[in-house]
């Protein structure tokens, strides 16, 4: 996940091909209202960028048409891949469309990237190793068997289905109705319409309604990612203590030179 800086852009497409690379949906908002600006448009370009569904998404996009078709053409400039999430990859269990968390961390080095290079990975050494350390700490503290931002999202997503309605075909296929949305779940394939399940590996509210429905546990299938097994091998590995600059080995083939005068 990162901004639109154009040397990312090109790093992670060269280097790391076969990576999912997000851009930030608040960035690409914030360069495409220069030209379209306007409370009601920046309402429905985050309903676009949100929504898990593609009908939604095409909802969004024909009123902002009815407002200006340049407008759409300005969006639709942006490979949807990469900010708007019906057309996310399912691969990466996160539907995060911006990059706060990238930007937490930027915040959490301010001190140190004031610093000379060398110094500022020291302190940034310093403080992840700390910070492994107290992550897992607080891993092995946990009550229950999934991290308990899952377990929030899990029984929020489990009240709303409280309000839905189910109907089974007898086979593998479920309609559940919520509100005026009708979503169909198929539970061999792990799948809703909806793509909530999809995104985040999380039973959505039409998946548990459909489960609660067959007298099945919906929690049995929350993916193993949110686990504590897969949190604690996560922040297993650790950062191994160093002696003073004054021992380092030196390789003067690696040294860095400086750079070229212009």
């Amino acid at each position: 996940m990162s901004d639109m800086q154009k040397g990312l852009i090109g790093a992670v497409s060269a280097l790391l091909p076969k990576a999912q690379h997000r851009w930030c949906a608040k960035h690409i908002e914030a360069n495409w209202s220069k030209s379209w600006s306007g409370v009601q448009m920046k309402k429905m370009f985050w309903w676009s960028a949100w929504s898990t569904y593609g009908e939604k998404f095409e909802d969004q996009l024909k009123s902002m048409g009815s407002v200006s078709k340049k407008a759409i053409e300005g969006l639709l400039w942006y490979p949807l891949q990469h900010w708007c999430r019906p057309f996310f990859d399912t691969v990466c269990k996160n539907y995060s469309c911006d990059n706060n968390f990238t930007e937490s961390f930027n915040k959490w080095i301010l001190e140190a990237r004031a610093k000379p290079i060398i110094k500022m990975l020291e302190d940034i050494r310093i403080k992840v190793m700390k910070m492994l350390k107290k992550l897992e700490e607080e891993g092995k503290k946990w009550t229950e068997e999934y991290s308990p931002y899952s377990m929030d999202l899990y029984h929020d997503f489990r009240m709303i289905a409280q309000g839905c309605q189910v109907v089974t075909n007898g086979d593998l296929g479920y309609e559940v109705v919520e509100g005026i949305d009708r979503h169909v779940v198929n539970l061999a394939r792990k799948k809703c319409t909806c793509r909530t399940w999809d995104l985040t590996g999380i039973r959505c509210p039409h998946a548990i309604k459909a489960l609660e429905h067959d007298k099945i546990e919906p929690l049995n299938e929350m993916h193993w990612w949110y686990s504590k097994e897969a949190y604690l091998l996560v922040y297993q590995p650790k950062i191994q203590p160093v002696r003073g600059e004054k021992f380092w080995k030196i390789d003067l083939s690696q040294a860095m030179q400086p750079p070229q005068i212009h």
